[in-house]
């Protein structure tokens, strides 16, 4: 006996184990597979003869707009199910069926302008400034001495009264990094958290290779935090090359032990990483077992705070099976978050699909490209940041010679 369709029970298992909301049709599918299986724990009775299973709210084929029976076999592809019959039929132009995001036209503004860094609270700032002012009238009306007691009183006054919040922003800042890009640590949030794992995923073009670099790049100038950047898409001349056309004196930092290149790309792996290994030369060209060793040791290396993958759409195309894919990168991050490390990692993806390995990171950045007013826009919105109180709107991005800079919405 044929037990239903299984691409639509795995479905379900899965729906379930996210504690999603199932329709109405999977509850009677649901409903209907357990009565077919009570006949195996329930002692031997004469098989049933059943007739006219189809009904009303069963799935529907998209493409020939019948209800799909429940010894039908079909395919889901996204959020839309087939005959199996009918989605041979379906050209391959037509395989990749979504639905297209829709961009809100804006009008051009003549000028945008970059958001400074968020202050602290406003009370704070006219406290703050009217401490300053008052130091200075002192100063001009009653002579350095009295403007200095008053301005030592006012000191402990002010620390005084605005302690907790001095105490819990001091506590705030501690566990967040700051990515070093112009308006991202003042516009969409203040940093990411330290430790953790977020990934940056966009279509080709949409500045996800220079967000790394420039993550990389600003740690270690800016805020003396060492970095790794491992290449599986790159050469090490061609990431100098980007950087100096940014204007960054990237050489520099790489002599001083700062920044650590490397180019992991499948075919060069297998002679200047781990040697010789069969394992190398099967389909799953970089086990996970040889990248994690490779990375941690790289970590230990130049004592690293702060590392970038990019990307891992390629080592994804390597394997097959998804779940092993899901599993390794997962053990992957949690050896990096133990070293006390920040990892970023690159993914190829569109605004409209999911990841898979947007499930095993704390953070998601989407970049994107818009066509506006028929030029093209990059974009940047954050859907998740764990632990980090931030912007969720979508806003401009731009791409100059200094590099990313994320501007106003």
């Amino acid at each position: 006996m044929d037990y239903g369709d299984q691409g639509r029970t795995l479905y379900i298992i899965e729906k379930l184990e996210k504690n999603a909301q199932l329709p109405k049709s999977d509850f009677l599918y649901i409903e209907r597979m357990i009565e077919l299986c009570k006949p195996i724990f329930e002692e031997p009775v004469k098989e049933e003869i059943i007739e006219n299973i189809l009904s009303e709210d069963l799935i529907k084929c998209y493409h020939c707009d019948l209800e799909i029976g429940l010894t039908e076999k079909s395919i889901r592809k996204n959020e839309f199910w087939f005959h199996e019959k009918c989605f041979k039929k379906i050209p391959i132009v037509q395989n990749e069926i979504r639905e297209k995001p829709i961009i809100v036209q804006k009008e051009p503004r003549p000028q945008i302008k970059i958001i400074q860094e968020k202050r602290s609270h406003p009370q704070m700032v006219f406290s703050g400034v009217l401490l300053a002012s008052l130091v200075g009238t002192t100063y001009l009306a009653a002579g350095e001495i009295i403007a200095t007691i008053v301005g030592v009183c006012g000191s402990v006054l002010y620390v005084t009264t605005f302690k907790n919040q001095i105490i819990q922003n001091k506590k705030q800042n501690s566990k967040l990094i700051k990515t070093g890009i112009p308006g991202f640590d003042s516009t969409l949030s203040e940093g990411i958290k330290k430790n953790s794992s977020v990934l940056v995923s966009g279509p080709p073009g949409s500045g996800k290779t220079t967000f790394g670099l420039q993550f990389i790049y600003s740690g270690a100038k800016e805020f003396d935090e060492p970095g790794v950047y491992i290449s599986l898409s790159q050469g090490i001349n061609e990431i100098k090359n980007d950087c100096k056309s940014f204007g960054w004196d990237i050489e520099n930092l790489i002599e001083k032990g700062k920044i650590l290149l490397i180019d992991l790309r499948p075919f060069k792996i297998k002679d200047e990483v781990v040697g010789k290994d069969d394992s190398l030369y099967r389909a799953e060209q970089i086990p996970f077992e040889h990248l994690n060793k490779f990375i941690l040791n790289s970590i230990k290396k130049i004592k690293a705070k702060r590392i970038v993958v990019d990307s891992i759409s390629i080592l994804g195309m390597q394997y097959s099976d998804k779940f092993h894919m899901r599993q390794g990168l997962q053990g992957m991050i949690q050896s990096v978050e133990n070293f006390n490390v920040t990892s970023l990692l690159v993914s190829e993806n569109s605004e409209g699909s999911i990841p898979p390995e947007s499930f095993v990171t704390s953070g998601i950045i989407q970049l994107d490209n818009q066509i506006v007013n028929n030029q093209m826009k990059r974009t940047i919105r954050i859907k998740k940041l764990r632990g980090v109180e931030h912007d969720e709107n979508v806003h401009s991005l731009d791409l100059d010679s200094n590099g990313l800079y994320v501007y106003e919405n």
